[in-house]
């Protein structure tokens, strides 16, 4: 199985598509320092399955991607792919029939990573399946760093062991059993799970059970209080059938007796209208009487009422005229008191002596003009008491006149007012007479309506009997049309129930053993009626779990059984490589050192848990541990012990960066020899800066970075150029 070539793009500072081939097994990577050689190596990781941004020198997985520079944008995305050799077969399952395979890796900035098995997607498991055992497993010891020398023969006994796993193949066993383990652990939690749910189950069935003796003790009890109600149905039906014939006999003679009393309220509405048709002429002749007294009565009011108003006319016209009268008699009075009057001739007097006793003339003829003015007015006065007297010689002799018309028609009215007294008398007697006629009349007809008010009541208590009677006709027939429901959802008859067969029952026997029955259901309080059914169910269930159960246990053991196969065939397949890897160890650090002695031992005596330990004297040295060698000692005492395990389990190929840094001349020589040796059955890809390496190599791959940031690959055959250059 062989590396053809790295298809790169976009990766780190290989940001243009670039393949690069390696066409044979010893492959030299040369190129100055910041190139990017060990982006190679970093590719052939990532594409793998790497997962760690520490590992691939970044501080996080984005860093794979092409970054940009000062002429060149961020790339978006980047991919690597490999293309293996596969015509040995060294990769088989379902890849083995397959010439070529191709493991690709792409991820985009936003952290989305795609695997793919030509052309194919992928998971990230898949891959690392395929080369687990081949030396390219997540524990490789194909791909050495200088870092990873020094590392490697200071590993902890427990890290040493893994890589000597991995070369003996036994990783894929490792990853067996912890598959193993997973499905023991998770059959173990579906154990317990089947286990939890059958002991639920069983504890659910013994409480199904005592509800399905519940259950068949109700049914028991539901049945007897069906029987119970039937009979008291049936017993029910009986008496209310009784009842109702005796009912509807009651009903039929209260009818009759209706019909009885209805003709007597006919016969006596009959005679009371033909007495009230004979004596219609009474009755009129009254209502005529009492009208005409009535109408003199009101003519009686009326006269008396205009009489009454007559009377007080003639008062208010009496009081009136001797108002009047007195009016002139004092006005008259006070004319002859005015003209005999003394304080007049005073006045008059005063001012006579008040003119002669002026001197002065103005004032004088001032005051001959106020006597002048007072006698004109004591001639107007006078004139005017003369005519108020006219006026009410005038006003008298009117109100006398009115007196008189009132008195005349007061007469005629009184005389008017005594007829309509007689004529009122003459009424009221033969109204009287009438009345007598009509009481008798009236009494005759009470007396009809009397005794047609009692047919009717007769009638009335008779229809309320019958109201009654229609009611309760009507629930009993309701409660036997019920009973006959709940006889014949029975599947009888009741025309098939013989009286006889019910003579010894009661209803109140009945009535206290149902009460007794359905006391018993109310104490048994919720009742399950589907436990039988739910047992059937749930039995069946167990029994399906049991299987489940069964197969789990026999699953779990042959797991059991898988691992303890596992751990043998662990164990002989790690003794077996230990041995081959320690003894390859001890031929070939002699070699590379020229002399001293290596080996490897256990830490403890279980071949399964063991840790490994290495011990390297150089020659000449007797030192106790590793630690103590110098730089290049370790690189050389890791370099032997990685050529041992490839002896071992040869990885598909081996990258070695730079690990021939720390050696001298001599060890270059010595190591650089072994891998041309190697290179027979090993492709070697390796990064060196060292020219005893370049010498040795039969192919250059130079990577120049021209443009800053960006890599680029030149490839040299070197034994093409040799026999190029010897012609």
């Amino acid at each position: 199985m062989q590396l053809k070539h790295i298809k790169l793009a976009g990766f780190k500072s290989f940001v243009d598509p670039t393949r690069i081939s390696f066409p044979t097994n010893l492959v030299a990577v040369v190129g100055p320092n910041g190139c990017g050689k060990s982006n190679i190596i970093d590719a052939v990781r990532w594409v793998l399955g790497e997962l760690s941004a520490k590992t691939l020198r970044g501080d996080s997985m984005s860093d794979v991607i092409f970054n940009g520079s000062d002429k060149r944008k961020p790339s978006g995305q980047c991919s690597v792919e490999l293309l293996f050799d596969n015509s040995s077969g060294k990769i088989g399952g379902e890849y083995a029939e397959f010439g070529e395979i191709a493991i690709k890796r792409s991820m985009t900035r936003d952290g989305q990573s795609a695997y793919f098995i030509n052309q194919i997607k992928c998971r990230r498991k898949d891959i690392q399946d395929i080369f687990l055992g081949t030396g390219l497993g997540s524990n490789s010891y194909a791909i050495i760093e200088q870092g990873m020398v020094s590392s490697l023969v200071t590993a902890k006994p427990e890290e040493l062991r893994i890589h000597i796993e991995e070369a003996a193949g036994v990783s894929k066993y490792r990853e067996r059993r912890k598959e193993t383990e997973r499905r023991i652990k998770k059959t173990k939690e579906n154990l317990g799970r089947v286990n939890d749910i059958r002991e639920e189950i069983t504890r659910l069935i013994r409480r199904l059970k005592s509800q399905a003796n519940a259950a068949k003790k109700y049914n028991d009890l539901k049945h007897t209080e069906k029987d119970l109600e039937l009979k008291i149905a049936i017993l029910f039906s009986l008496e209310a059938k009784r009842k109702k014939e005796k009912l509807d006999t009651q009903l039929a003679e209260l009818q009759k007796d209706l019909s009885i009393k209805e003709s007597r309220v006919l016969a006596g509405q009959s005679s009371l209208d033909q007495y009230k048709t004979e004596h219609e002429e009474v009755i009129s002749q009254y209502e005529s009487a009492q009208k005409d007294f009535y109408e003199v009565g009101s003519e009686i009011a009326r006269n008396e009422q205009h009489l009454q108003s007559l009377k007080t006319d003639i008062l208010k016209l009496q009081t009136e005229l001797q108002q009047t009268q007195s009016a002139y008699q004092e006005s008259l009075s006070k004319t002859l008191d005015f003209e005999n009057l003394s304080p007049k001739e005073k006045a008059l007097h005063l001012m006579d002596d008040l003119i002669e006793n002026i001197p002065q003339k103005f004032i004088k003829d001032k005051a001959i003009q106020l006597k002048d003015l007072l006698l004109s007015i004591f001639n107007i006065v006078i004139e005017q008491s003369k005519d108020l007297s006219k006026e009410y010689l005038e006003r008298e002799a009117i109100l006398q006149g009115e007196l008189q018309k009132k008195q005349s028609l007061e007469k005629e009215v009184s005389k008017s007012l005594n007829e309509l007294i007689q004529k009122s008398s003459i009424s009221e007697s033969q109204l009287n007479q009438i009345r007598q006629e009509q009481s008798k009349v009236n009494s005759e007809i009470s007396q009809l309506e009397n005794q047609k008010s009692l047919a009717e009541l007769d009638v009335k208590v008779v229809n309320e009997k019958i109201t009654e009677l229609k009611i309760e006709i009507g629930s009993h027939s309701v409660h036997l049309q019920n009973a006959f429901d709940k006889i014949q959802g029975s599947g009888q008859s009741l025309d098939q129930v013989h009286e006889n067969e019910y003579a010894e029952y009661t209803f109140e026997q009945l009535e206290a053993d149902l009460d007794s029955v359905r006391a018993k259901i109310s104490r048994l309080g919720a009742i399950n009626l589907a436990a039988p059914d739910e047992i059937d169910a749930e039995t069946k269930r167990k029994e399906e779990l049991d299987l489940q159960y069964n197969d789990l246990t026999d699953a779990l053991e042959k797991l059991n059984q898988a691992i303890s196969k596992i751990d043998k065939e662990t164990k002989e397949k790690f003794i077996q490589s230990f041995n081959a890897v320690n003894a390859r160890l001890q031929e070939m650090f002699p070699i590379l050192f020229g002399g001293g002695r290596a080996e490897l031992f256990l830490t403890e005596s279980n071949y399964l848990h063991a840790g490994v330990k290495l011990m390297a004297q150089p020659p000449g040295k007797k030192n106790s541990s590793i630690s103590q060698l110098s730089g290049g000692e370790k690189a050389m005492t890791a370099l032997a012990l990685v050529f041992a395990l490839f002896e071992l389990n040869p990885a598909p190929f081996c990258l070695l960066d730079e690990v021939d840094a720390p050696l001298d001349d001599l060890n270059t020589s010595r190591f650089i020899n072994m891998v041309d040796q190697m290179s027979q059955k090993i492709q070697f890809i390796c990064i060196t800066h060292n020219k005893v390496s370049m010498e040795k190599s039969d192919f250059l791959m130079g990577v120049t970075m021209q443009e800053a940031g960006v890599s680029r690959v030149v490839s040299v055959d070197v034994k093409q150029a040799v026999e190029f250059a010897a012609k």
